[in-house]
């Protein structure tokens, strides 16, 4: 099949919603971003709407249109539709819901009529999605949506997924080029998009939620097309007998077999994930962190119990904590104090968190040695607790993460041309706290890690198993 070229579904000139309304989200997202200037909208039921004209079809629209959502309900689709197409509109979005995924014969029938309506035609999305969202063009499905774009290509097949990870990646510094749902994919479907975005000069990830495919020799070729060229990590839906029955009453997929899928991932060289939570992570190191050269990762906690559970934590992902270098060992003893301390691998050192002048070694000075250590691949900092050093430094926080975030960059750049080291950070907050000055202290923290582009978690286990996924990828693609 000839690839199509689909830059004008990411970045049409004029954009129309059918269907509009004085309560409908398209418009209202639409009109929050920079598209608003190139907005139309129609709906016979009204005259003006959102203070401006409203049509009654889009075939009355003097001006071309590029792009459409149609959110009609689904008997009206194909008439929409064919007006769309006599418009010459080169995209068009069905949100509307109650084609194939019913079960129901007369609307499979329905879904087959619009597939063919819009067969060499027109470019259709869904239907059944929450369609496209960009933020170089101003085109999204949710109002005050981030207009700042970033690395990460999401490609889902459920509109709710997709609306949850631009939602909440948003708050845990995921920035994103592209953000698709296609729903039923009548036309437009998952490989279509994979091709476009493994091209894409803007995404240098993809994140991928699937739940079904028609055309799996297809889709094989475009994950390894993708994969061979960018971090490909996906989620599928519908691994379990009653969870493939759910994905075919929700997008009218087909599932396939778990061990079918696990195997595609494994030879496309996709970073297959088990979860929202992982793939949100996973593509959140994957688009800040460096790949490490191995498996050997360095903990530096401020407590003992944490430091063997964390040790747990890492080797049954799949990591390893080795010694230090007898070189490490001897610098962190100049620095850190004998008692009540682990100069090993967990580093227990809770000093260097609460430092003072002249007291000890700080935390950056930490960094800076092990960031030489040959042993060691990756660092997990865990910066817990950042209400109790509020008590201890108080305004002397800023201090300490003044001194420590440029160490860990300078860290990172020795790194990037020796032998290569990813860190992940976990600021984690007193569950029990109500104190809002706390709350601020800790948010200061994450955003001061997340504006150097380091991946913040909220759990130790979250961190370590995003490191455990850019190990996964760099040893297909990356440093190994």
């Amino acid at each position: 099949m000839k690839e199509r070229i689909l830059e004008h579904v990411f970045h049409p000139k004029t954009v129309a919603v059918i269907g509009a309304s004085d309560h409908d989200g398209f418009s209202q997202a639409l009109m929050s971003t920079r598209m608003r200037d190139s907005l139309f909208l129609v709906n016979p039921k009204y005259s003006e709407l959102h203070g401006r004209t409203c049509y009654s079809s889009i075939l009355d629209i003097e001006d071309d249109v590029e792009y459409v959502v149609i959110a009609v309900p689904a008997p009206n689709v194909p008439g929409v539709l064919s007006d769309c197409i006599a418009k010459g509109v080169k995209t068009a979005h069905v949100f509307t819901a109650g084609f194939s995924e019913t079960g129901l014969p007369e609307r499979r029938a329905l879904e087959e009529e619009v597939g063919k309506i819009a067969e060499g035609r027109i470019n259709l999305i869904g239907p059944n999605c929450m369609g496209v969202h960009c933020p170089g063009s101003g085109l999204t499905f949710i109002p005050d949506a981030s207009t700042e774009p970033g690395p990460v290509g999401v490609v889902s097949q459920s509109g709710t997924f997709a609306e949850q990870f631009l939602s909440v990646g948003q708050l845990r510094n995921v920035q994103f080029s592209k953000v698709i749902s296609y729903g039923n994919a009548i036309d437009l479907d998952c490989p279509d998009l994979l091709e476009y975005l493994a091209t894409d000069p803007e995404t240098e990830v993809i994140a991928l939620y699937i739940e079904g495919t028609r055309n799996g020799e297809r889709l094989k070729a475009a994950m390894n097309q993708a994969a061979r060229l960018k971090p490909v990590v996906a989620l599928k839906g519908g691994v379990t007998v009653q969870g493939g029955r759910a994905a075919s009453s929700h997008t009218g997929s087909l599932a396939g077999s778990a061990q079918v899928w696990n195997s595609l991932f494994r030879q496309t060289g996709v970073v297959q994930v088990d979860n929202f939570e992982e793939l949100l992570d996973a593509t959140l190191a994957l688009s800040c962190a460096r790949l490490p050269a191995g498996k050997g990762t360095a903990i530096i906690t401020n407590s003992g119990g944490f430091s063997v559970l964390e040790t747990d934590l890492c080797v049954k992902a799949g990591l390893e904590v080795p010694p230090f270098t007898d070189e490490t060992i001897a610098a962190l003893r100049k620095m850190v104090p004998l008692a009540g301390t682990s100069i090993s691998n967990p580093l227990d050192a809770w000093p260097i968190y609460y430092n003072l002048p002249g007291k000890s070694g700080t935390l950056a000075d930490a960094i800076r040695i092990l960031s030489h250590d040959t042993n060691i691949h990756s660092i997990v900092l865990h910066f817990d607790e950042v209400a109790y050093l509020r008590r201890i430094l108080g305004d002397a926080v800023e201090d300490l993460l003044k001194e420590l975030i440029p160490v860990m960059v300078e860290g990172c750049e020795y790194a990037r041309d020796t032998m290569g080291r990813a860190v992940t950070v976990c600021v984690s907050l007193d569950a029990y706290s109500e104190d809002e000055e706390d709350r601020r202290y800790h948010m200061m923290a994450k955003k001061a890690f997340e504006a150097e582009r380091f991946p913040v978690y909220p759990a130790l286990s979250a961190s370590i198993k995003a490191l455990y996924n850019l190990y996964r990828y760099s040893t297909r693609y990356g440093a190994l």
